[in-house]
């Protein structure tokens, strides 16, 4: 069994949760309220992307071979690039809905999440690839799901066009998963442990992101659940 199967074995139950959660369920049939739409895709904008792709750019000036380094230096200038595109897209998000603001600064969830990010590319490489992989490999399965579920005409249709990436990320993201493979090759157990370690908590984190959007979290929701 090579690396990236035993990774999909420990995403697929996580995974189905995800498909499954009513956040990407009601983006596909047009029943998710736009304001929880709207806090979704502002931590993203605001700061989920912002940190991965500054912790992919970490990763690749720690990588052990040229191609690594250039594989992960490209996805990190494509990241803060879809930067501008996303601004753009909450622009029509807050236009086209009448939603109230969402709650200002990070979320709880984010603020983990950002943190791990962060974390895991200062560590190792191993822990490094291992985290990140999840924000890549979900968004493509993710994606995959959406344009097969998506009920055609429904009020998301074209934020879902959007957010889905065109088909040269399919690409992108087997080259990634070759770059794990290949370092698994000459990897000792304590690095593979290190790597599906930080795959699992990362994967986890893209279950938690949805769950926070679909309950609006904010710190003030989180201080009132601790006062009740």
């Amino acid at each position: 069994m090579t690396l990236r199967q035993r990774l999909w074995a420990r995403a697929e139950p996580l995974l189905a949760q995800v498909h499954t959660h009513p956040f990407w369920t009601g983006l596909c049939d047009g029943t998710l309220p736009p304001e929880v739409l709207r806090h979704f895709a502002e931590q993203d904008f605001r700061f989920t992307v912002p940190a991965y792709a500054r912790a992919l750019a970490r990763t690749a000036a720690v990588a052990q071979r040229p191609e690594q380094g250039a594989l992960l230096a490209g996805a990190a200038g494509a990241t803060f690039e879809s930067l501008d595109r996303m601004a753009r897209e909450l622009d029509v998000l807050a236009d086209r809905f009448d939603t109230p603001e969402p709650a200002d600064g990070i979320s709880p969830t984010t603020l983990a999440h950002t943190s791990f990010l962060t974390a895991v590319s200062t560590a190792s490489f191993a822990e490094a690839i291992g985290g990140l992989l999840p924000m890549t490999w979900f968004h493509q399965q993710v994606c995959v799901e959406l344009r097969r579920r998506l009920v055609p005409g429904t009020r998301y249709t074209d934020w879902i066009a959007q957010y889905c990436p065109g088909d040269g990320f399919d690409g992108y993201v087997e080259a990634y998963l070759a770059l794990v493979d290949d370092f698994a090759a000459t990897a000792s157990e304590a690095e593979l442990a290190l790597l599906e370690d930080g795959f699992l908590h990362g994967a986890l984190y893209e279950l938690a992101f949805c769950e926070a959007a679909w309950r609006l979290q904010s710190w003030a929701e989180t201080t009132s659940e601790r006062n009740a």
